[in-house]
Formats: C-alpha cells, sequence, structure tokens
C-alpha cells in the first residue's frame, strides 16, 4: 500500500514564499488500489492529483470525502478525470439526513459559482452514501468508516490492504469535552459523556494498530480553540500510543503556519515521543509505502 499526500493545509490554501516545502493546498490524499485510484478528500490538492491520473490513463477511481467543508470539496470542479468520457467516479460519504451527497456538490457547480453543472460532466458519476460503521469493498481493499467530532457530519476512514493498515482521521476534536456535529446534541450531560465516549472509541477503532494513521493537528496548545473541532499534536501522540499506531502523520497544518515553524513543531514532538512513535509531518509530494 502507498499513500501519497496532493494537499496538506487547512481551512484555505495559501500560496506564499514561506510555506513552499511543506505545500499550500487543502486536502487530498492518494491511495494506491490497483489499477484503480482511491482519493481521500477534494481539497485544491485534487486537482494536480487529477491530472496525474489522467496523464496515467486511471478510468476508475473511488473518492472518500469525510464531510464537506469547503477545504475539502473545494477542488472538486477541477478535479480533470470528472471531463474526460469514459471514466467512472465513484464517490463515498457518511449519509447526511435531508440531504444527499449528490445535491452538496451540485450546489457548489451551479451557476453562477461554476460554469459547468454536475449533471453535464461525461464522467460517469455514482453515490455512495454510508451508514454508520459500514464496510465496502474497493477491489481488494477493505474500507471503513466511524463518525468523528467536527462541526457538520465528518467521518473517519480505515484502509486495510495486503495486510497492511492505514487510518484516516482529519478534521476530528479526539479530546474535547463538547459535542460539535450536526445532530449530536442532547438533552442531558450524562448523554453527551456517554455520545463523546462512543465518537472517541470510534476514531480509536480506525487507528487501532494501524500501520499508518494521518490525524489532524490543526492547532498548537497555545491557540487551541475547542469549537472548531481539530486537535493538537499531543492529542495525536495520544492517541496512537493508545492504539499502537506504527507511523504518525501529523497533517491539516493551519494555513498560516510556515515551513520553519512546521519544522520546529515536528522536531518538538519527536522529542516528546522519544523514540517509541514514527513521527512525520504531511508535505506535498511525500510518498509513503507500508
Amino acid at each position: 500500500m502507498q499513500i501519497a499526500f496532493w494537499g496538506v493545509r487547512g481551512s484555505f490554501p495559501v500560496c506564499q514564499a514561506q510555506s513552499l516545502r511543506y505545500g499550500g493546498n487543502t486536502p487530498c490524499l492518494e491511495v494506491d488500489a490497483g489499477e484503480a485510484a482511491i482519493l481521500i478528500d477534494a481539497g485544491t490538492g485534487i486537482r494536480a492529483a487529477g491530472r496525474a491520473l489522467a496523464k496515467r490513463g486511471v478510468r476508475e477511481i473511488h473518492l472518500l470525502l469525510s464531510h464537506a467543508h469547503w477545504d475539502h470539496i473545494q477542488g472538486f470542479p477541477y478535479f480533470a478525470p470528472l471531463h474526460q468520457p469514459g471514466t467512472s467516479v465513484r464517490i463515498y460519504s457518511l449519509r447526511r439526513p435531508g440531504t444527499s451527497l449528490r445535491a452538496i456538490l451540485a450546489d457548489q457547480q451551479r451557476n453562477p459559482f461554476f460554469p459547468v453543472a454536475l449533471e453535464e460532466l461525461p464522467a460517469q458519476l455514482e453515490f455512495v452514501e454510508l451508514e454508520e460503521g459500514q464496510v465496502v469493498a474497493i477491489g481488494d481493499t477493505r474500507v471503513y468508516s466511524r463518525r468523528l467530532n467536527h462541526p457538520s457530519l465528518t467521518g473517519g476512514f480505515r484502509l486495510e490492504r495486503q495486510g497492511r493498515s492505514f487510518a484516516y482521521l482529519s478534521d476530528v476534536d479526539l479530546y474535547t469535552k463538547l459535542l460539535l456535529g450536526a445532530g449530536l446534541q442532547t438533552p442531558s450531560a450524562a448523554e453527551r459523556q456517554q455520545r463523546l465516549k462512543e465518537l472517541l472509541a470510534g476514531a480509536c477503532d480506525l487507528a487501532h494498530c494501524a500501520d499508518l494513521a494521518v490525524c489532524d493537528t490543526f492547532f498548537r496548545p497555545e491557540d487551541y480553540e475547542p469549537s472548531w473541532g481539530h486537535s493538537r499534536p499531543e492529542d495525536a501522540l495520544r492517541l496512537a500510543r493508545d492504539t499502537g499506531v506504527g507511523q504518525l502523520v501529523l497533517f491539516h497544518h493551519e494555513p498560516h503556519r510556515s515551513d520553519g515553524e512546521l519544522d520546529e513543531l515536528l522536531a518538538h514532538y519527536r522529542r516528546q515521543a522519544g523514540g517509541a512513535l514514527e513521527l512525520i509531518a504531511a508535505a506535498e509530494g511525500l510518498a509513503l509505502s507500508l
């Protein structure tokens, strides 16, 4: 299994000299799946991913969407394979009450926002809305999904192939006391605590003994804002230690954080990990083999 990083920033893309090494595009990963390609999230990084897939002649693409916040879908209209006849794109996300995944993506491509409507794209599109905990097979890759604690309705994923496992937990506040997602509010404190335990247990299930886990580390301790639904590096380290993760990738970098600041952050938390865990900071162009 190979994981390639096409976009690693959170919130919005950046183009500035001090961010060139780690990159400024919003989230998109590619996971090797044999003849098919699996992508995770459709931030602005999916533009370069799409060009690469088109050049390689890949005609079967599976796109896992964690949620519909704009930084995770804003690159979708510019995904080159969507504009190629004969290409099949299957898009997966957790089911949302009251609206469909197709409607969400179609809305951002309606006039006056974009000149080509979703229904006008020449590629063959299929939408798969997943139930909480549902497992799907993409070729010989098994994909597990769990809901995460983040504003909106957000999911994380675990992919298993040929004895290797990879967990994707972007956009999650792992250890907060706040319930942040749509439809999660409860009338009592006891119910709230129970739901928080269930959400954390779901994240732990995804990460359990994963060879590689990509985790939201948007905040530093000093600028943590609990209502935003993002984690800190110490949260990711805690999860990795508790679940037996082999390699941990810091991800969804705060958009103003410079390359130098990310270097310092990585060095600090590598010292904190003490060699017990391999720690990496996500960067565009990074490719990891399991």
